[in-house]
């Protein structure tokens, strides 16, 4: 665990922020949205960019010396002391698609580190806030990981082959081999799930630092593991692959199978 406990300040904050954009999300979802497709091939919509703005407001007034890291605007004081990091929808397909598997993904680092993380599916009502010294909790109440130390006997999401992960389906194909189940098709739900014990490990390719900020305090907290690649935490600097295992017993034998140290 990080050096600091998250301030219960901001623990409240972050949920006033998921409250704020859950509004637009409900207000929005299977209606009709304007969408334009983005340079890296992606679709972003009207509300997206609403509901980015909105948290950067509800940030730019209470904590003004704070940082913003947002998918749609520019970054705002990188280098502050603390830096909000937020995907206003995590899963713009999934949206624009009539489907509740995206979520607001918002996360606070200090210092560089992962200190708080919020998942919140707004149409189902759920929301993961994991937080330093405060735990893990899935509508208020503690979530956990559950003990899968074998990949052999895990429940493991990974992505389908995408653009984002050329040139690294062959490892992921590698890890997933080796699960007892896969789940194709990443989703920011599958985040909870594993802090709340329902799967076990997920591998994922080209995720931005937006996508992947909220992974290491929620599965941390609730007593799982998330790391790049290279077995290193996840920070303000990662790099775009990310390893995730409720049982961090998982983790060593994950990463023997994407250096090829086992068959």
């Amino acid at each position: 665990m990080n050096a600091i406990a998250c301030p219960q300040e901001f623990v409240a904050f972050a949920h006033k922020i998921a409250d704020a954009v859950g509004e637009v999300h409900r207000r929005y979802f299977r209606k009709s949205v304007r969408m334009q497709i983005k340079v890296d091939a992606s679709p972003v919509t009207n509300v997206d960019q609403e509901s980015e703005q909105v948290m950067r407001d509800m940030v730019h007034k209470r904590f003004p010396g704070h940082g913003i890291i947002g998918e749609e605007f520019a970054d705002h004081q990188r280098d502050a002391e603390y830096v909000w990091v937020i995907d206003p929808i995590d899963g713009t397909r999934q949206f624009i698609s009539g489907k509740p598997l995206f979520a607001l993904l918002l996360a606070l680092a200090h210092k560089g580190e992962f200190i708080l993380g919020v998942i919140d599916q707004a149409i189902l009502k759920e929301r993961w806030l994991g937080a330093d010294g405060h735990g893990t909790l899935y509508n208020g109440s503690p979530a956990h990981t559950r003990r899968c130390p074998s990949l052999s006997r895990a429940v493991l999401s990974r992505p389908g082959y995408d653009e984002y992960t050329e040139g690294r389906n062959d490892v992921i194909d590698r890890v997933s081999a080796q699960a007892q189940w896969v789940e194709w098709g990443i989703t920011p739900y599958d985040y909870g799930l594993i802090a709340s014990g329902y799967m076990d490990a997920m591998i994922n390719s080209g995720p931005k630092l937006w996508d992947l900020a909220p992974i290491d305090p929620i599965i941390r907290n609730a007593g799982g593991k998330a790391v790049d690649w290279h077995g290193k935490p996840l920070n303000l600097e990662s790099p775009d692959h990310v390893i995730v295992a409720g049982d961090p017993a998982l983790i060593d034998g994950i990463l023997g199978h994407i250096n090829g140290e086992q068959e």
